[in-house]
């Protein structure tokens, strides 16, 4: 045996950290993540209840009195979205991601014959987003000039509130405070006059610094202007914009509505049996006595369902009209029972349209 005292154990190989680089970015990402998740849920239960009251209203019916839950009233937002309106979203979501992600191009450049359909599409595009924000004062302009003709609108009034939220958008984009109107070369701002920028070394990052060499720090006095050339005027386009789309949506519930009345005879048929007579008349709304022998002896007929809720039915008449028809509210119990039929059906089925 050798005197030699036995080789310490290797040690074992050290656990591989996630750089903190890493973790920021996963831990920011999942934050905007659920933020945009959120802001998108609210605007979603905000156009919900606006469409579920503007249609319920129109049959005289409060539909927070309905009971609906929050994921409900979400889901009834989905009702604005229309083919026209989500083709546009798409094209537009695609357009703005694809020139965002893309290196700017010489607008100024000739057409070479190396240069490939995608270029030249590009480029035309960026010439035609920039001339439209180049006339953001004059889309500005044209939302003033309906708000001047509100009361001749009618359905179309959300029209001036969009056109003044995105001309003060697009007057916010570096289209116009970043580009000159010539070919795309760059403005410097107001807070860049007169400085640069170093690396600070103590920290590896950079800091601003005057042209003579000195650093200098931003003054609590330009963060003032800043909020007001730029947070104010994003949230104020941000309420145009919700002013807009409120109005839209109120409008396409109501016109959903009144179409739903004009073919009322399309929705399901109910038929109340009841052991006593109720006061029940109405246009369209027939009684018959089924005789003292039956425990349901009055049937009542012509009536359509709105919606049912908790037990409630809310019915209308067949000859129900905007300006007089009732709505009742029919609870269903031991002494009345509510039956359910499909309405009348056209050969066309859906796309028949009556009124």
């Amino acid at each position: 045996m050798s005197g030699d005292p036995a080789p310490p154990p290797a040690a074992p190989p050290p656990a591989r950290s996630t750089p903190a680089g890493e973790e920021r970015t996963a831990t920011s990402l999942l934050g905007s993540v659920i933020a945009q998740a959120s802001f998108l849920v609210a605007v979603m239960y905000f156009l919900g209840a606006i469409y579920m009251t503007a249609y319920y209203s129109y049959f005289r019916v409060d539909s927070f009195s309905l009971g609906f839950g929050f994921a409900e009233m979400a889901i009834q937002s989905l009702n604005v979205v229309t083919a026209p309106l989500a083709i546009v979203s798409v094209l537009a979501v695609l357009a703005l991601r694809h020139l965002a992600t893309t290196p700017a191009f010489d607008l100024t450049a000739q057409s070479d014959t190396d240069q490939t359909h995608l270029e030249r599409l590009i480029r035309t595009l960026q010439r035609a987003l920039r001339a439209v924000a180049r006339a953001h004062l004059y889309i500005v302009g044209a939302g003033l000039v309906l708000l001047l003709l509100w009361f001749w609108l009618g359905e179309f009034r959300w029209t001036a509130p969009i056109l003044l939220g995105v001309g003060v958008l697009l007057g916010q984009s570096p289209w116009v405070h970043n580009q000159a109107a010539s070919g795309g070369t760059a403005v410097p701002s107001d807070a860049d006059v007169g400085t640069a920028v170093r690396p600070d070394t103590d920290s590896g990052t950079t800091a601003p610094s005057s042209t003579d060499g000195s650093t200098t720090m931003p003054q609590p006095d330009a963060v003032l202007p800043g909020m007001w050339r730029r947070a104010v005027p994003v949230f104020t386009a941000g309420l145009l914009v919700m002013w807009g789309l409120s109005l839209g949506t109120a409008g396409l519930g109501e016109r959903e509505a009144r179409q739903a009345a004009a073919n009322l005879v399309r929705r399901p048929a109910v038929v109340l049996l009841s052991a006593d007579r109720i006061s029940l008349a109405g246009p369209g709304v027939e009684v018959s006595d089924l005789g003292a022998k039956v425990h349901y002896r009055y049937r009542y007929t012509g009536l359509r369902r709105l919606i049912e809720r908790n037990g409630r039915y809310y019915l209308l008449p067949l000859g129900w009209n905007h300006q007089t028809g009732p709505t009742y509210v029919i609870h269903e119990s031991d002494d009345l029972r509510v039956e359910l039929f499909p309405g009348i059906q056209d050969e066309c089925g859906a796309w028949c349209t009556e009124g």
